[in-house]
């Protein structure tokens, strides 16, 4: 006698493959969807990191009076930062920086100039033996002088990449090779290379920048809104 309770109990071959299909064909309609929020997520969130580290970037320049470009104590010389990066000052080199792909410079934002660690400059206000690279406020919690940390992290972008700022092209940064007329042709970005992981805006001292190119994510400290 065949048990009718214990085949109730039970699926059939085809009613699994059935609900395979059906999972199937549901995981093929959402994973679309999913990948797109997943990256919208991410776009938002380098948007988000660069705006919080370019605010960081002016609230000490309203602080201290001049910007963090100052990587060896004394910030009355011409200045010597081309960049900051979001690396700990140790490991700031070209082979860990997004390479260019683009523009004319786009691969600059690696290699050309000084960089310096953002957390020594908004978090530290110290590089290797010198501290601090900025006076204090000797009125605390009053400007003027460095009144931080003006940033409680330095991230890494959604793709695992260090954000970079241009702080060369800042007016009145005082930077070495930067002509007044450069410093007030440039765009000043916090950028993330965005998912491709390359950096497509040009950094170039002759070129005058609209706008992040190419999947480059960036918050502007000077330049759309004034140029």
């Amino acid at each position: 006698m065949i048990d009718r309770t214990k085949r109730a109990a039970g699926f059939t071959l085809v009613e699994i493959l059935v609900g395979v299909a059906i999972l199937a064909i549901l995981s093929a309609a959402l994973t679309p969807m999913v990948i797109k929020y997943v990256n919208d997520a991410r776009r938002s969130r380098a948007l988000s990191d660069s705006q919080a580290l370019g605010q960081a970037v002016l609230a000490f320049n309203l602080d201290v009076g001049r910007w963090p470009v100052n990587g060896d104590g004394n910030p009355n010389d011409a200045g010597e930062i081309s960049r900051l990066v979001g690396l700990p000052a140790a490991q700031i080199s070209a082979a860990n920086i997004p390479d260019g792909n683009g523009p004319r410079g786009a691969n600059n934002w690696d290699s050309a100039g000084r960089a310096s660690a953002i957390e020594d400059q908004l978090i530290r206000n110290r590089a290797g033996r010198v501290n601090p690279l900025y006076a204090a406020s000797q009125t605390a919690p009053e400007p003027p002088g460095w009144n931080g940390p003006y940033i409680d992290s330095v991230p890494a972008d959604p793709w695992g990449n260090p954000y970079v700022c241009n702080v060369r092209f800042l007016r009145l940064a005082s930077v070495s090779g930067v002509t007044p007329a450069e410093a007030a042709n440039h765009a000043v970005f916090c950028l993330s290379a965005g998912p491709d992981g390359q950096f497509n805006t040009s950094f170039d001292d002759r070129t005058k920048l609209a706008g992040p190119g190419g999947d480059d994510i960036g918050w502007p400290i000077q330049g759309l809104q004034n140029l």
